[in-house]
């Protein structure tokens, strides 16, 4: 369900396939389940369009750092393609084509921005659980915190957490603070990405920048880097066609690292 952050990926053409790849999808579509969410999370997912219309998309695709994402929403098949490679989530295995002996590396990076993009929405799902912490303020201003956990065993990093700070008066989120456990990162050091530019897509509220900031002992530094920028973004009630997401012949699998 989940993993973490970095990319460098480019162009791609989604297929358009019959009825027998959308029928194949649906096939194994997983109910939402909400009963787990607190009042203070779905105040923030309402802010940003809704649990339930996150859940009724079957398809997210959108350009940022030269390349291209695709991810099938429902099950998070995904898809990325830069210029010289393509890395691909089949539901099963993650794979990079053409063959790489760093293949394993991917296991980390392939939908890290995808699940930095996705927020408030990607912790969601089950197996999740919230936390109500103290306001927190953050470059002069005061926000609600939520702190999100895994139940262990849920993803590749269940010991990861997040602190969604959202503005008091919209509860829109604006700040996301996380930690990254995955190969052996720190339980309790946070990094800080500022959410900006958001915009209605077919109902649900998507960022178009993500701007990494400096942080340590509760106060923001200065931006870390240029800002992430995400373009042609578009998201769909329609399943993308299955042969996006399948390991093409002569492709390496990204397997788990030793201690995941």
């Amino acid at each position: 369900m989940k993993e973490l952050i970095a990319l460098s990926l480019l162009m791609f053409l989604m297929a358009c396939e019959g009825k027998k790849d959308n029928q194949e999808v649906s096939e194994v579509v997983k109910p939402s389940n909400t009963a787990h969410h607190i009042p203070e999370i779905t105040a923030v997912f309402d802010a940003h369009g809704g649990f339930d219309t996150w859940t009724s998309l079957k398809s997210l695709s959108y350009n940022s750092g030269g390349s291209k994402t695709l991810v099938e929403l429902q099950n998070r098949y995904t898809r990325i393609e830069s210029e010289n490679q393509t890395v691909g989530f089949d539901g099963e295995q993650v794979w990079v084509y053409p063959a790489s002996e760093n293949a394993d590396r991917q296991r980390m990076r392939y939908n890290l921005m995808f699940y930095f993009y996705a927020f408030p929405f990607v912790v969601g799902d089950p197996g999740v659980n919230y936390e109500v912490m103290e306001p927190m303020e953050l470059a002069g201003k005061t926000y609600n915190a939520v702190k999100v956990s895994y139940n262990n065993g849920v993803g590749d990093s269940p010991n990861d957490s997040y602190i969604i700070c959202s503005d008091p008066d919209t509860n829109k989120m604006h700040w996301l603070l996380y930690t990254a456990t995955f190969g052996g990162g720190a339980k309790d050091r946070y990094s800080l990405i500022k959410y900006e530019g958001w915009q209605n897509f077919e109902g649900v509220m998507l960022p178009t920048s993500l701007q990494w900031y400096s942080y340590a002992d509760g106060e923001v530094g200065e931006p870390r880097g240029n800002a992430t920028t995400f373009e042609n973004i578009q998201v769909s009630k329609e399943y993308p066609a299955m042969s996006n997401f399948q390991m093409p012949e002569g492709a390496s699998v990204a397997n788990m690292p030793e201690g995941n």
